[in-house]
């Protein structure tokens, strides 16, 4: 399963998300060999950057990344609007990575960057602290910061799947579906019922089934499904275009040295090679090494 679906409850102005990739999940971390317990929390960023792309109506990129000074150096998930993912992490190899990670010390005063690249117009980011031990935590302080909307968010991975459960509460009028009737007690109810949801249950339960056993007594509206997929927005020409910034000296060097500049994507991990004549268009004059 490599899907999205989002649902409501009839009278409230509650909204959720259910996402579970298992091939697109497998696709990102295969590039590179992660200890296992980052494979868990890179799944838990993909996840979670899945949830959040289908809420934020853009025509481009969403990325979500944090950075620290722990041993886990940073950690990046990103989601565009044709529904590909990709993520990446980086840890210092030379210390030893702990079975289970706390946000708090793998990433030691850090903190989280929500990036909004859309096609057209400009670049937004929001930043928040890491707060809390877990991503859950530090999403559901990014939504009441930035956009002070109650928001709950709840993250599975085991290295073979990921999923995650998304809930927030709209303002009492916004939802299409909020009426006079509106169930004033639905968040608290909703949420609660939410926190009984099981790892297992995200990473295997259809959609369906998952809202069945966690809302039977509720009247569930749920949407059509999104496929999602590992895709990398990566390209030779896109690479040629990055290396305009880089000093044109160490280009010209690395010719002498090497004949050619290879480059490899840290996200899919292909590889790129580039000679001195189409090194030229970007390096002028010095790319001459002879």
């Amino acid at each position: 399963m490599n899907e999205i679906q989002r649902f409501s409850f009839d009278n409230t102005n509650v909204r959720g998300e259910r996402v579970i990739l298992t091939d697109a999940y497998q696709d990102i971390i295969k590039r590179k060999n992660y200890p296992l317990s980052i494979e868990k929390l890179l799944g838990e960023f993909v996840a979670a950057i899945a949830l959040l792309r289908d809420i934020v109506k853009i025509d481009g990129v969403l990325s979500m990344q944090a950075k620290g000074n722990g041993f886990l150096e940073t950690i990046m998930a990103e989601c565009d609007e044709l529904q590909n993912l990709r993520g990446i992490a980086q840890w210092d190899e030379t210390q030893s990575v702990p079975n289970e990670i706390d946000l708090q010390d793998a990433l030691k005063d850090g903190y989280l960057v929500i990036t909004i690249t859309p096609k057209n117009g400009s670049r937004y980011q929001g930043i928040v602290e890491l707060v809390g031990s877990t991503l859950s935590e530090c999403i559901a302080q990014y939504f009441l910061q930035s956009e002070q909307l109650p928001s709950r968010v709840w993250l599975a991975c085991d290295g073979t799947a990921c999923g995650g459960l998304f809930l927030q509460s709209l303002p009492e009028g916004q939802d299409q579906d909020s009426n006079e009737n509106e169930d004033k007690d639905a968040w608290t109810r909703i949420t609660h019922l939410a926190s009984t949801v099981k790892q297992e249950e995200l990473l295997t339960l259809q959609t369906e089934a998952l809202l069945h056993r966690l809302y039977h007594e509720e009247v569930v509206l749920l949407y059509s499904p999104k496929e999602m997929q590992f895709g990398c927005s990566c390209s030779r020409q896109r690479t040629l275009e990055a290396m305009a910034s880089i000093n044109a000296d160490e280009l010209r060097e690395i010719l002498i040295e090497q004949g050619s500049i290879s480059t490899t994507c840290a996200f899919c991990a292909e590889t790129y090679d580039f000679t001195e004549n189409e090194l030229s268009v970007i390096l002028g004059d010095q790319a001459h090494t002879h």
